[in-house]
Formats: structure tokens, C-alpha cells, sequence
């Protein structure tokens, strides 16, 4: 399984306080946060979600852009100049970065100094997923064991992929990636054949 995913923590990202005679404009905060688990999807129907520990030990972080929003016409560091420096620790991965100095760095640094953007998504690659099934109304969890390529570490307005922004019902799979869609449909399908064999089973009772 290989799936592109978008991700937020509530986690704050902050400017850090420099001496006056540096101009550096550097911001630390984390874009993962290891076994939190997080809600995806609607109260009638979604799952959980958290990521393994060891998740990064498989995962590419040698080209990844810190961006605003995702758009990456916004870059303000990148790993590949050490602008943007990347640490696992026991809490998650967390970054470290001195925003370039342009128009739009300084815009988004004061941003963040003011406290009106504080939050951080990522966008990476999913290699291995493990689901596990909930026997009663509770939901399912899927835990994330493996990450393949990063593409960025963002500064969010609003986080992506809230319980709050993501409704999907049974019928709709929009904003499902297709690992957690699969989950679901076979899941389904294996409801079905219960009820099949419980439907023969009082027939020929």
C-alpha cells in the first residue's frame, strides 16, 4: 500500500525569541506527534488513527519544503540548504527552521510571532498500515507502521482533514484515501456474507 496522505496534529508551532542583533527569522514546532490518536471522518461514520513509533524509521526526508498551506509556490526553507532541519525524538518529528527572508517570509514570521498562525500539517507517503476492527459501536483504528517519502512540513491557516471538515457516510468516499476505502468496502462485504449465511442458516433450520 502506497498512499498519499495530509495530516494535522493540535500542536503549536512557534517563533522562537532571538538576541537583538540577529536578524534570523526561526520557528520549531511538530508536525507529527507519535500514538496520538486522532479521529478522521464523521460521528456516524470514521475511524482512528495514530502513528507508530517507529513510522520514520523507513521514511525519506531528504527533499521535503516547508511551505505555507501546502502550496509550494510558498516555500520559506528547505531541507536540502539546511534551512529546514527535521529531528525524531521520542514526542514525534519535529522542526526546526529559519524562514528565508523574503516578502512573504517575513509576512508569514510575523504570522506565526503573532500567534495567528500556530499549527502544522505534513504531506508524506504511507507505505504500511495496520487496521484494527472494533467488535462493538466503537471505531475502527488504523495504525500507521511505515512512512515512505515526505514532500513538506506546512504552516497551516487551519489544519487539514479535521473530524469537523471530513464527512463522509457510507455512500460517499470523497476525501477517503483509498487504503482506508478499502478497509471499509471489505469490511462491508464480509458483514454481508455473515448475514448470508445467517439468512441460510434459518432457512434450512
Amino acid at each position: 500500500m502506497s498512499e498519499l496522505i495530509k495530516r494535522s496534529f493540535d500542536v503549536e508551532m512557534r517563533a522562537l525569541d532571538q538576541k537583538e542583533t540577529s536578524d534570523d527569522m526561526i520557528v520549531e514546532g511538530y508536525a507529527i506527534k507519535f500514538n496520538e490518536t486522532i479521529f478522521y471522518g464523521s460521528k456516524s461514520w470514521g475511524w482512528n488513527e495514530k502513528i507508530n513509533r517507529n513510522a520514520l524509521a523507513t521514511a525519506d526526508l531528504a527533499d521535503v519544503v516547508f511551505n505555507l498551506n501546502h502550496n509550494n509556490s510558498d516555500i520559506l526553507a528547505r531541507t536540502i540548504n539546511q534551512s529546514l532541519e527535521l529531528i525524531v525524538d521520542e514526542i514525534g518529528l519535529k522542526i526546526r527552521s529559519k524562514i528565508v527572508d523574503t516578502t512573504l517570509g517575513r509576512d508569514v514570521y510575523a504570522l506565526i510571532k503573532a500567534g495567528l498562525i500556530s499549527k502544522m500539517s505534513f504531506t508524506a507517503i504511507v507505505k504500511k498500515s495496520n487496521w484494527t476492527e472494533s467488535d462493538d459501536e466503537e471505531y475502527d483504528t488504523r495504525e500507521i507502521m511505515e512512512f515512505g517519502k515526505f514532500y513538506d512540513v506546512s504552516a497551516v491557516t487551519f489544519p487539514a482533514y479535521q473530524s469537523t471538515e471530513l464527512n463522509v457516510s457510507r455512500d460517499s468516499f470523497k476525501n477517503v484515501d483509498s487504503d482506508a476505502k478499502k478497509h471499509f468496502e471489505e469490511k462491508e462485504y464480509r458483514s454481508q456474507i455473515k448475514e448470508l449465511d445467517k439468512l441460510m442458516e434459518d432457512i434450512y433450520d
